[in-house]
C-alpha cells in the first residue's frame, strides 16, 4: 500500500485537516480498523478494479470505481478492506465544515455513507475530469479547485462557541466537566449542545468521549509501555469502562486492536489531529 499526505492550498486551510492519496498495487491485500472519526471525509475513488468494501457499525459497503463518497463523523466501529488494485484521495474536513460542504445539519451525516457523485453537476463535471487526469497531482489540483467553490460561504459569529469548546476539549485529551464547558465559551449548555448537533453531529459529551478515546489511542501508540499512566492521564479511571470503549468503538479488546495497528494507515489524520 502506497500512502502520500498531499499538500493543501492556502485557500482550503481553514477547511480542510488533512489530504492523503492511496494507491494498491493488483493482487495485493490491505485490511485496517478506523478509531471514531472526529472529522467528516470526502472520498474520491479514482480507480477500483475488484474489491473495496467498508464495514461501518453492522453494515458492509462496497464502493465503485470513479465515484465520490462523503461520510459524517462517526463513532460506529469501522474497518476497510482493500484486496486488489485501488486508487483513492481522502480528504478530512475540519469539525464543522461539512455544515458548509452539504448546507445541512451535521448530525443529518453522522454514522452516515453517501455517494454523491451525481449531487450536482459541478460535482458530476469533476468526476468525469478525474477520470480522465493523467497524473495523481494533477487530480488532487482539480479536487481543490472544486472544493474552494464549495466553500465560499464563511462560518457564521455562532460558530465560534463551538472553535472554542473543540479547542479546549482537544488541549484536555476530551477529560473535560462538561456541565462547565458551556460557561467557557460565552454561552449556555443548551445552546451549545444545539450548535454541536448543527457543526459537527454530536453533542459535547459524545464528541469529548471520542477525542479522549482517540488521545488515548495516540498516546499509547506512541509510549506502548506506559499503558495505564496513559489510561489515567486520558481520564480512564479503570480499565473495564476502556475495554468497554474499545468494544463500542472499534469492536474488539485494546491487545486484539494494537497487535494489528498500522501506524503508517490507521487513523492518520486523527492521530496527527491530537498529538501533543
Amino acid at each position: 500500500m502506497h500512502h502520500q499526505l498531499l499538500p493543501i492550498m492556502p485557500a482550503l486551510g481553514n477547511y480542510i485537516a488533512n489530504a492523503s492519496y492511496f494507491k494498491q498495487g493488483a493482487d495485493a491485500y490491505f485490511e485496517f480498523k478506523m478509531v471514531p472519526r472526529v472529522f467528516s471525509t470526502l472520498f474520491f475513488v479514482i480507480e477500483k478494479k475488484q474489491s473495496l468494501e467498508m464495514t461501518y457499525g453492522v453494515e458492509n459497503y462496497d464502493f465503485n470505481a470513479n465515484s465520490i463518497y462523503t461520510f459524517g463523523a462517526g463513532n460506529l466501529p469501522a474497518a476497510y478492506r482493500i484486496t486488489s488494485e485501488m486508487e483513492v484521495i481522502l480528504v478530512q474536513m475540519h469539525p464543522g465544515v461539512s455544515r458548509l460542504y452539504h448546507k445541512d445539519d451535521a448530525h443529518i451525516y453522522t454514522n452516515q455513507r453517501f455517494e454523491i457523485t451525481d449531487i450536482d453537476q459541478n460535482t458530476k463535471d469533476l468526476n468525469e475530469k478525474l477520470a480522465y487526469a493523467g497524473t495523481m497531482m494533477y487530480k488532487w489540483k482539480l479536487i481543490q479547485e472544486y472544493l474552494i467553490k464549495r466553500f465560499q460561504a464563511n462560518f457564521p459569529e455562532k460558530y465560534a462557541a463551538v472553535s472554542r469548546a473543540i479547542s479546549i476539549l482537544r488541549t484536555h485529551s476530551g477529560h473535560f466537566p462538561i456541565h462547565n464547558l458551556g460557561d467557557q465559551v460565552y454561552t449556555s449548555h443548551r445552546n451549545l449542545n444545539y450548535l454541536f448537533m448543527e457543526y459537527v453531529g454530536f453533542s459535547p459529551k459524545k464528541y469529548a468521549d471520542i477525542i479522549r478515546f482517540n488521545s488515548f489511542v495516540n498516546l499509547y501508540s506512541q509510549r506502548p509501555e506506559i499503558f495505564f499512566d496513559i489510561a489515567l492521564q486520558c481520564g480512564y479511571h479503570d480499565l473495564s469502562h476502556l475495554n468497554k470503549d474499545f468494544l463500542r468503538y472499534i469492536g474488539s479488546s485494546p491487545s486484539e486492536y494494537f497487535d494489528n495497528f498500522h501506524s503508517e494507515f490507521n487513523n492518520w489524520c486523527e492521530l496527527d489531529y491530537l498529538r501533543p
